[in-house]
């Protein structure tokens, strides 16, 4: 069935008309496998690839199965009635529509919100064809009524247990819209029929009944009553024909009254659907102002701990390093240069520049301790003591390998240490033969 309402659709579509209103009510059948597509009252023609942009009052579709962007009050295109026929194979393989509510705003509010429902375990080879049927934006659905059957007609061949035989008969055209409104219009003829058939018995038996009960022989007398008889028959016919067209316009002023009165229903209930989406909107914008003023609240706190825990750490940094400064220049002072371990003077200007790279007195202080190292291993040069002045002197490059100084010391003590060695190698030769 599915199948054969989306080729009708298919046709419709080709002729530039969107219907706007598919839904099980609208399909009729002339027999149990032809489905006919009625009630074009609302639907509208279009360009080849244009959209319709209504205003809201225009509005009349079903909330059940109108596609969101029609709740909306969007543009839409022929996309609209596929996402309807979604919604109808949805309730005629699960017994129920995807999206309801206790209320017409309420069902509107899920159909926009809520995801594509499931289909049961032996249906899931259909629910992509559900998917591309009911997504939520048109660009995401199927442009063409003719997939649908092409999806269905390869389903079929793949479960031939349920490809069974239907009409070939032609399902929609303009012809079967005419044929449906002039049906429509033979009923009403047929009560009007009836109705003058009623009137018209019901006086010829007053007639027979008013003959029937005048007794008299004068034939003047019996042609006076025919003749006042007809006369009466004839003036109660002219005000029986008034009286129908007075009816006719009574039951037309009366429907045209409840069409207008439904309107005016539908214009209430979508200005009170409009203020309730308003009101959730401001709602929502309030919550999300809020979230946002706390957000905000939040950052600055936390800027501001931030902010006192750098302060904070660099009063520490000050005190360590005022701390190191000064144990490392007491150090300097006593000559402990680079011992003990972890409590000299070297030790104590090296954390500084751990905590600040550019202190100038750290830098300072560490050049203090080479050039310590440069007046201890002179005066131990100028008491020819050439092994201890060449310790000091590898201690000190070991604090800055590039010293000048040093390096020139280095070559001197060298130079002046070579006559020692070259007597002590002579001495140790005689003293083994």
């Amino acid at each position: 069935i599915i199948s054969q309402i989306s080729d009708a659709l298919h046709l419709v579509h080709k002729q530039g008309i969107i219907h706007g209103d598919i839904k099980p009510a609208n399909i009729l059948f002339r027999s149990k496998d032809c489905p006919l597509i009625t009630d074009f009252g609302i639907s509208h023609r279009i360009e080849p690839k244009k959209e319709v942009d209504l205003c809201p009052d225009e509005l009349y579709a079903s909330p059940s199965y109108a596609s969101p962007e029609l709740i909306q009050g969007k543009p839409f295109d022929y996309r609209t009635d596929i996402y309807s026929l979604g919604v109808m194979m949805y309730e005629m393989l699960m017994g129920k529509k995807p999206f309801t509510g206790e209320t017409d705003l309420e069902t509107i509010a899920n159909s926009i919100q809520k995801p594509i429902p499931k289909l049961s375990d032996e249906l899931h080879e259909l629910q992509p064809l559900l998917n591309s049927l009911l997504a939520k934006s048109p660009d995401e659905r199927l442009s063409d009524a003719k997939l649908v059957t092409r999806f269905v007609k390869q389903y079929l061949k793949q479960h031939p247990n349920l490809n069974k035989t239907s009409s070939e008969t032609k399902l929609i055209d303009t012809d079967v819209v005419v044929e449906y409104v002039n049906q429509k219009k033979m009923k009403q003829y047929k009560s009007y029929f009836l109705y003058s058939f009623i009137s018209i018995t019901l006086l010829i038996s007053l007639y027979l009944l008013f003959i029937n009960t005048t007794v008299t022989d004068d034939k003047t007398a019996i042609s006076k009553i025919k003749i006042t008889t007809n006369e009466k028959k004839l003036n109660e016919l002219k005000p029986s024909t008034t009286s129908k067209a007075e009816t006719t316009d009574l039951v037309s002023n009366e429907k045209l009254h409840d069409l207008k009165l439904r309107e005016q229903a539908l214009i209430e209930k979508k200005n009170e659907f409009e203020s309730e989406i308003l009101l959730k909107q401001q709602q929502q914008e309030a919550a999300i102002e809020k979230k946002n003023i706390e957000i905000a609240q939040a950052k600055k706190a936390l800027e501001r701990q931030k902010q006192l825990s750098r302060q904070k750490k660099q009063l520490n940094q000050r005190s360590s390093i005022k701390n190191f400064l000064s144990k490392g220049k007491s150090s300097l002072k006593k000559y402990n240069l680079t011992t003990p371990l972890n409590d000299n003077a070297l030790y104590y200007f090296q954390k500084v520049l751990e905590l600040d790279k550019n202190n100038k007195e750290a830098k300072k202080g560490v050049k203090d301790v080479v050039y310590r190292y440069e007046l201890l291993a002179r005066s131990e040069l100028d008491k020819y003591n050439y092994q201890k002045a060449q310790s000091y002197i590898s201690t000190g490059l070991s604090v800055d390998s590039d010293n000048k100084r040093l390096l020139h010391l280095q070559k001197e003590a060298n130079l002046q240490s070579e006559p020692g060695r070259v007597v002590n190698k002579v001495k140790n030769f005689f003293k083994n033969l």
